[in-house]
């Protein structure tokens, strides 16, 4: 489905979005309109430079000190890197897990959409001893970077990687359907796949399911999503999470979904 991605156009030797060394280059570059480029400010977890194509690294959190084993790479798209809101989900996720003293996601299919490096999945999979059924996905780009990052983390038995793109209901794989739980991080950013996004949630989700969206207001267009879900979907903001007070301040929110 490159129609909505940022990964590739028709040209396979140009993306759509470009990361270098020095900077980025964006087919909305020459506009200044936070609203034409999504990823105006770069939102990455960190400052570093931009990863060499396959470099490993370890992301640890508090609730998870050994850390993630992670390989990003940008030649698949902006879903090779990762972003904050990430960061955000798995810290909520890891302490509501504490919370229920391990037991989070016992008896349960938990499903990635947009995972990219798949560093949600692999950081819930190591952290949450009671998920034995987590399955990461993404577009076709990503497809090597989530199978090398699980082998990476020696995950095989818990998590596996399947194609999913927005909007193909027809072409959904058999693993993807009925989660219980579905986790998606900043998947809203291109206002072309909001519709696509909500036609897959609507065709996942049932009434009992749990979708937990973190996400990074970027652009004034990103209330059209909301308010096009909200015909679906209750959305509430995740209120008792201890890091609220500081994620917010930049404009990251976590909201808890439920079909309607």
């Amino acid at each position: 489905m490159s129609s909505i991605s940022l990964a590739h156009t028709e040209d396979d030797n140009k993306f759509v979005l470009r990361l270098e060394a020095t900077g980025y280059d964006s087919d909305h570059s020459s506009s200044s309109s936070n609203d034409n480029d999504p990823f105006h400010r770069l939102d990455f977890v960190d400052s570093n430079p931009i990863p060499d194509y396959g470099t490993v690294s370890k992301t640890t959190y508090d609730l998870l000190p050994q850390g993630v084993e992670l390989a990003e790479d940008l030649r698949g798209g902006c879903g090779g890197r990762i972003w904050e809101a990430a960061t955000v989900m798995v810290d909520y996720l890891l302490w509501k897990n504490k919370q229920f003293e391990n037991t989070l996601f016992k008896g349960q299919k938990v499903l990635e959409l947009g995972a990219g490096t798949g560093l949600v999945s692999l950081a819930l999979a190591l952290g949450c001893s009671s998920l034995n059924n987590m399955v990461m996905t993404d577009q076709i780009p990503m497809m090597n970077l989530m199978q090398q990052n699980i082998q990476l983390n020696n995950v095989q038995e818990k998590v596996e990687a399947n194609i999913l793109d927005w909007g193909e209901l027809k072409d959904i794989p058999e693993a993807c359907r009925a989660p219980d739980v579905i986790l998606a991080s900043d998947c809203v950013y291109l206002e072309i796949a909001f519709k696509p996004l909500i036609d897959t949630l609507i065709s996942l989700a049932n009434k009992d399911t749990d979708i937990y969206m973190s996400y990074r207001k970027r652009r004034k267009a990103d209330k059209r999503f909301f308010t096009m879900a909200r015909k679906y979907f209750t959305i509430t903001e995740v209120l008792d999470d201890p890091k609220r007070s500081i994620y917010t301040k930049d404009r990251l929110k976590l909201y808890l979904m439920k079909k309607k």
